[in-house]
């Protein structure tokens, strides 16, 4: 009896551990991933090429098949860096979460008088004019009450329609960081700043930012794939992007821990658990692990101009993006446009339990899914609803995530395979 129940702890806790791992395995990539080595993983200081890096050793360790001599696939961007000196100084200094320095903005030394933006000035043609170009504008976005005024005010700013040497953007709240506008060769400075964190009027500011634009700058999708027993040539795509929003300067990167350090976590983990011999698929599986992401959907953008197997072969792409909480459920864009698929996940997610909630979204160009809809492949970009730190801030950190859904997501997509390949 004694060696029966011994036999029966070994079995559970074999079979056990195929799950049980996945949230400790996944706070390791993550914390991994999320820490300084990696720069926030953008192409300042090559923080893309050292997270790929990890990604491919992964897959190595894994044994995931190659479609080519490395798992790499490569391609090119301009991007605008920032690896020296980010010094902004108003007579006080002011932390990440009250002031950025937007990604496009050209290195600027000196000290530099402030001038108030008047309504008149927007509304006026200064393409032909330069008494502004040695002047930092100052701008209070909150006396915008309308929308549509206050977009037409950052567009004049972004672009430089003033003519200015840069903007200083007052705002109630900062608004989550992009990167997309780096990829622009623009020739000026824009620096956003919290309205309620100026105790004294803005008159002069003393600036020290070094930021370099890369023309050409190689960057890389990491693909491997397992083969399945009984249709190697159809593939269940998962895809997930690697890379964040970057470092700014020497001290200072974006963590990403949810966005999206949790997919890539999933997606290593899926590969982990399909390379065990015991649940190698019918299907294929591709593991896609993206960058430019961030910057405008580059890198599946590119995939899918230059794909490792026929698209039309295809037969279901997961795109995980933001997948570290959960506990409130998970929403699948494009659950909308394919409707029958989703049923599946319904159904076992009735069956089993696994979220308080699935929530159908139409199809939308917010992350890696997109570039494949509109190739014509069924797809999905599931995210999780719950709790973790700001959005595109530095505040999403490993500490600030919940995992709360991770394991339950984990078996969902495991069972929806299965299903699929019976």
């Amino acid at each position: 009896m004694k060696k029966v129940i011994i036999i029966l702890f070994l079995f559970f806790l074999r079979e056990s551990n195929i799950f049980a791992q996945d949230s400790l395995y996944a706070r390791q990539v993550i914390e991994r991933l999320s820490s300084a080595e990696f720069h926030g993983r953008g192409y300042a200081f090559k923080g893309d090429s050292i997270a790929a890096d990890y990604i491919a050793k992964e897959f190595q360790s894994y044994q995931l098949n190659k479609w080519d001599t490395t798992y790499f696939q490569h391609y090119t961007i301009s991007m605008n860096v920032f690896e020296g000196n980010t010094k902004v100084d108003f007579g006080k200094s002011y932390t990440s979460f009250e002031m950025q320095i937007l990604a496009f903005s050209s290195s600027i030394k000196g000290d530099f008088p402030i001038v108030k933006v008047s309504k008149k000035m927007l509304k006026e043609d200064y393409s032909d004019k330069n008494f502004l170009a040695d002047k930092m504008l100052a701008v209070d976005l909150t006396s915008f009450k309308d929308e549509n005024q206050r977009k037409k005010c950052l567009n004049i700013m972004t672009f430089n329609k003033l003519n200015a040497k840069g903007y200083i953007i007052i705002d109630k709240n900062l608004p989550p960081y992009s990167p997309v506008f780096g990829r622009m060769p623009l020739k000026h400075t824009n620096i956003r700043i919290v309205k309620d964190s100026i105790k004294k009027p803005l008159k002069k500011v003393s600036f020290d930012i070094e930021s370099r634009y890369i023309s050409e700058y190689q960057t890389q999708n990491i693909c491997g794939f397992i083969k399945g027993k009984l249709y190697p040539d159809t593939f269940f795509v998962i895809g997930a992007h690697y890379d964040h929003l970057g470092q700014m300067g020497r001290d200072f990167y974006f963590p990403g821990a949810n966005d999206n350090a949790s997919g890539i976590a999933m997606l290593l983990d899926l590969a982990r658990h399909y390379s065990l011999p015991e649940n190698q698929p019918d299907y294929s599986i591709a593991f896609l692990a993206f960058s430019g992401e961030e910057i405008g959907l580059v890198g599946s953008s590119y995939y899918v101009e230059h794909p490792l197997f026929p698209l039309e072969n295809n037969k279901m792409m997961l795109n995980l993006d933001m997948v570290g909480t959960g506990e409130g459920g998970f929403t699948f864009v494009c659950g909308l446009a394919f409707a029958d698929e989703f049923k599946k996940f319904e159904e076992l997610n009735n069956a089993k339990q696994y979220a308080p909630k699935l929530r159908q979204r139409e199809a939308a160009p917010n992350s890696d899914h997109f570039p494949f809809y509109n190739k014509g492949c069924k797809t999905f970009f599931i995210y999780g609803m719950g709790k973790s730190g700001q959005y595109h801030h530095p505040s999403d950190t490993l500490e600030n995530l919940s995992l709360g859904g991770y394991n339950n997501l984990f078996r969902l997509i495991v069972d929806y395979i299965k299903m699929s390949d019976n």
